[in-house]
């Protein structure tokens, strides 16, 4: 039998609880991904281990554990250079290999992520993309659709506020040109891949790895997604939470901006995530036309993979807190439809993690010996019937926090500080996780710290900082959380006495 063509379609910050009937963003409009998972094997216990998206994709394409952080400041790192990747094995055995993607912390400088990978493409604009520069004329206008009249002044800010204004002006200048809906990044990214299937239709076996930014903050697709969930809203068209500017994307709603968390502002804002879902979903049904017009579905595995959801207002805020390492966050999607009928429109119920995409991409591809010296396993052999299940439980870890998750119980702490707030849930009593029961449960908790005592190889909190490199953080002197150096260029202008590029 010839080996299958692999298309992977991996999707940033999209959350597992909107594809498919009976969710709770079930109602949000998805036909193309609705179709796909009905007739693929739909792996509903899927965690993320490290929650973040660098840190997820890097054990995709190496089959490795992400926790514990072995190579330095919580994951954030380049492959490194020991680890084979799932792209340089399948090249090694005939696989013609592709990368398209948008996501901007796959093509940094200091990165390797296109290791393996005989073509790749970045396409440009997404995020924090140091794509585009410019003064603060040209997005003053613009400015006003997130946020109305409102105009800051230049704060004396920390780094970590310098980060969140850089990283939202970098936006603003990759988005300023946007007219038509072809003009989007996520658009772009799905039109390239249809033209490299196009390509490489008659070049099989081949292995395509499709990494699209959108949903990622910030919510703004195409406006005429938004309508269909809210066309009541009077306020500036991409509204955003005023404290994006500062902290982080992530801020905790209750505790920053009182005036945004009305009922309204949360409405139409959830709106914007959705709008963002049904544009993607939009352009992924796109390419699963062209792969049937080309009739490439006989012969071609297609995998739908998420990196990890959003918190909308669920239980305290918005967006990827550490603190909330609830499904809403890290929960993924993973469902991989099989030319052989006989696997279509089936659920597997066993626990599965990111790390596991790796193995089971090479198993498909028939070279699954290579995947021996991984620690991920082929999840394909619960779809088969050949195990049961791989692991009693997940684990999540995000920065300095991890969960523990099992039938009945998710167990979260820090691990490299000793945490005032640990939390237990009693998931078959609070499938929500809104009691935490940890004071009531000593013998559990027990149980669940002493299996991450055992992942760390010490007692926690660990007695290491992650700091292990200069400027870990990456503000002043190299990308590793930024996509560009607006950081440092914001904060040189803000000594000048006309900074131009700021506003004030």
């Amino acid at each position: 039998m010839d080996k299958l063509n692999i298309v992977v379609i991996c999707i940033d910050t999209f959350r597992a609880d909107i594809v498919g009937p009976g969710k709770k963003l079930s109602g949000v409009a998805t036909p193309a991904l609705d179709a796909l998972a009905a007739e693929s094997v739909r792996f509903n216990r899927c965690f993320t281990e490290p929650g973040p998206t660098l840190q997820v994709r890097n054990g995709c394409f190496t089959g490795k554990r992400g926790f514990p952080y072995t190579h330095g400041y919580y994951g954030w790192h380049k492959i490194p250079d020991e680890l084979p990747t799932i792209a340089e094995i399948l090249l090694a055995e005939g696989y013609a290999t592709g990368l398209i993607g948008d996501t901007p912390h796959l093509f940094k400088p200091n990165m390797n992520y296109s290791r393996g990978f005989m073509s790749w493409e970045h396409i440009r604009g997404a995020g924090g993309d140091g794509w585009r520069t410019g003064s603060w004329d040209l997005i003053r206008e613009l400015f006003k659709d997130y946020f109305g009249a409102y105009e800051p002044a230049v704060p004396e800010a920390s780094a970590s506020s310098l980060h969140g204004e850089s990283a939202f002006l970098q936006h603003l200048h990759n988005a300023r040109d946007r007219r038509d809906e072809a003009d989007w990044p996520g658009a772009q990214v799905f039109g390239s891949a249809r033209r490299w299937v196009r390509e490489n239709a008659r070049n099989a076996p081949f292995f395509l790895w499709i990494d699209c930014f959108e949903p990622h903050e910030v919510f703004d697709p195409p406006i005429e997604y938004v309508r269909p969930y809210n066309d009541s809203w009077q306020g500036p068209k991409y509204q955003q939470p005023r404290h994006i500017l500062h902290p982080s994307f992530s801020s905790n709603m209750q505790g920053a901006d009182l005036q945004v968390t009305s009922s309204e502002f949360i409405d139409y804002y959830t709106a914007c995530y959705k709008g963002e879902i049904t544009f993607t979903d939009r352009h992924v049904g796109f390419l699963l036309e062209e792969l049937q017009t080309l009739g490439l579905m006989d012969d071609t595995v297609v995998i739908f993979f998420t990196d990890h959801g959003t918190e909308l207002a669920d239980h305290t805020g918005w967006g990827k807190r550490e603190t909330e390492l609830h499904p809403f966050n890290t929960q993924q999607n993973l469902t991989i439809r099989h030319p052989d009928a006989g696997f279509h429109d089936r659920d597997v119920d066993a626990w599965v993690q990111n790390y596991d995409l790796g193995p089971t991409i090479l198993d498909l591809a028939g070279v699954s010996a290579a995947a021996e010296p991984m620690d991920g396993q082929s999840v394909w052999t619960l779809a088969t019937g050949e195990q049961g299940a791989i692991r009693p439980y997940c684990t999540t870890a995000w920065a300095g926090r991890v969960a523990i998750r099992d039938e009945r119980w998710v167990y979260a702490t820090g691990w490299d500080f000793e945490d005032s707030t640990p939390e237990l849930y009693d998931v078959v009593a609070d499938p929500e996780e809104l009691q935490n029961v940890h004071a009531d449960q000593p013998d559990v908790v027990g149980e669940m710290r002493a299996r991450v005592e055992g992942l760390l190889g010490t007692p926690i909190p660990q007695p290491y900082s992650q700091d292990r490199f200069d400027a870990t953080d990456g503000y002043h002197h190299r990308p590793l959380y930024s996509s560009s150096y607006a950081p440092v260029f914001y904060s040189a202008r803000r000594r000048l006495d006309n900074p131009r590029a700021l506003p004030g």
